[in-house]
């Protein structure tokens, strides 16, 4: 059985500040940097054997980190990406909720039932989250894997593979994203 070590991409300026970023390419602050390394030395104990993530630069940033802490092969899979918001990328989220208040009231109620423009839908992201995973699972089908994600990507995983609705997809959003540890199964990556 592959274990799957789920761990949000760590705080980046636009995060701190309540920007939808998205696949935006920012780095880590310095609170960012810390919880990569608290993370590395929490998740140590379950000696995780390599480190996958997706290409965006929090993301491989913390990453890189935990592969670094941890002396773990660090490899970027491209559809272990964060969700792409398009153009409302750099919106604070009060901005995001004065200018377009019915669609983030359908966003918050129904998550999947919206694409931002030039964006992805959540269920797209799901689908591409779950190749990534299948790439993972043809080269270990056994083993314990370290996946640093983008903190949408996280909650939609999440959701994915411990719930298959999208029903807590903003409570997994809103609240302190911490590691989380999946069993995965040969069959259960749909």
């Amino acid at each position: 059985m592959l274990k799957l070590i789920l761990i949000p991409a760590a705080q980046t300026e636009w995060r701190a500040a309540g920007r939808l970023a998205g696949d935006t390419d920012l780095p880590l602050n310095e609170q960012g940097h810390r919880q990569a390394v608290h993370w590395a030395s929490q998740i140590a104990p379950m000696k995780p054997e390599l480190v996958r993530c997706g290409p965006e630069q929090c993301t491989k940033q913390t990453a890189s980190i935990i592969a670094h802490q941890l002396g773990i092969h660090l490899r970027t899979i491209k559809e272990l990406r964060e969700i792409n918001l398009g153009l409302w990328q750099g919106l604070t989220i009060q901005d995001f909720e004065e200018r377009f208040p019915k669609v983030h009231r359908q966003w918050r109620a129904e998550p999947e039932s919206i694409e931002p423009p030039d964006g992805e839908t959540i269920t797209t992201v799901a689908d591409r989250l779950a190749a990534g995973l299948l790439k993972i699972r043809r080269k270990h089908a056994t083993g314990i894997v370290a996946i640093p994600l983008g903190q949408y990507a996280f909650a939609i995983l999440r959701c994915r593979l411990l719930d298959d609705t999208y029903d807590k997809f903003w409570e997994y959003v809103d609240d302190e994203q911490q590691p989380l540890t999946v069993e995965l199964p040969l069959d259960s990556v749909k």
